[in-house]
């Protein structure tokens, strides 16, 4: 469920994995296994070590060995090194969840096998983009979709990862200020969130960020404006403002108003900024 704030929805996953009689240890460990990512959607990131720490002792104690359990357990735990910024041990820990998918890696590969294998990738994708390795970053990430388009089949390019692998290819072609390549992904992005979900999803208010970054780039300041407005309250709507997409608005918004010279609203959006920038660092 996607909410504004989901305190409630999040406290009572923790207090399930806490307090929760383990009849069935394989179930439970699908329940654990969903809900690594919703927290991390959601930035409670304080609680993913411990999360991790459960999934890997549950394993143990039910002898859940199974080649996608493991992988997925170890890119859990690269995520976890990211936390602490340590890329180097999270490079390995998705490599080695890699070099075990891809033994699984044949025509006859279930759906879940290739979904994990696509994800393994990407995630490997946005690793190296964190350590400001293009080459490698984008080399992943094509591997990533190359496994999406080989299980078409499957309905695996229709799944949410897909835009999120999407939106990476978008990010690594603005680095590189390759704006036409990235409008023309940026596009079939935009398609598949109104196809799919809505115009009030937090992905369609990342796609209004990116277009207002795009039209930045192309020195259209007056659309990028609207853009970046609408971002800023699709996002607001759909997370609230203490997070890293926000801080992200604000900050192209300040530096919109700052050389579009209307100083009144740099200094609004450079407060804004500021003001989410000591709220993240706190939590």
């Amino acid at each position: 469920m996607e909410l504004r704030r989901p305190e409630n929805i999040i406290a009572s996953l923790i207090s399930v994995s806490e307090r929760i009689i383990v009849d069935d240890g394989a179930y439970f460990l699908l329940f654990l296994q969903d809900m690594f990512p919703y927290l991390d959607k959601y930035l409670v990131s304080d609680y993913l070590p411990k999360l991790t720490d459960r999934i890997s002792y549950l394993m143990d104690e039910y002898k859940l060995v199974s080649p996608c359990d493991r992988a997925l357990l170890l890119d859990y735990k690269a995520e976890c090194f990211l936390l602490k910024k340590d890329y180097g041990n999270a490079v390995k820990k998705r490599e080695k969840a890699i070099s075990i998918m891809e033994k699984m890696h044949t025509k006859d590969a279930d759906m879940r096998t290739a979904n994990l294998l696509s994800n393994l990738y990407n995630n490997l994708s946005n690793t190296y983009l964190l350590m400001k390795r293009a080459n490698e970053a984008a080399n992943a990430l094509r591997t990533a979709f190359d496994v999406r388009m080989e299980y078409t089949h499957l309905g695996l390019t229709e799944s949410h990862d897909s835009l999120q692998q999407m939106m990476n290819i978008i990010n690594i072609l603005l680095l590189a200020k390759d704006v036409d390549n990235a409008k023309i992904v940026f596009e079939q992005y935009e398609s598949l969130v109104l196809e799919h979900l809505s115009d009030t999803s937090l992905d369609y208010g990342i796609c209004k960020l990116s277009k207002g970054i795009i039209d930045m780039m192309e020195g259209m300041p007056e659309s990028a404006e609207v853009n970046l407005l609408a971002a800023e309250s699709i996002i607001g709507n759909a997370v609230g403002t203490d997070n890293d997409y926000m801080k992200t608005t604000y900050r192209y918004l300040n530096n919109l108003y700052a050389r579009w010279k209307k100083p009144e609203k740099a200094i609004e959006y450079r407060d804004k900024f500021l003001g989410v920038k000591q709220s993240v660092l706190k939590q």
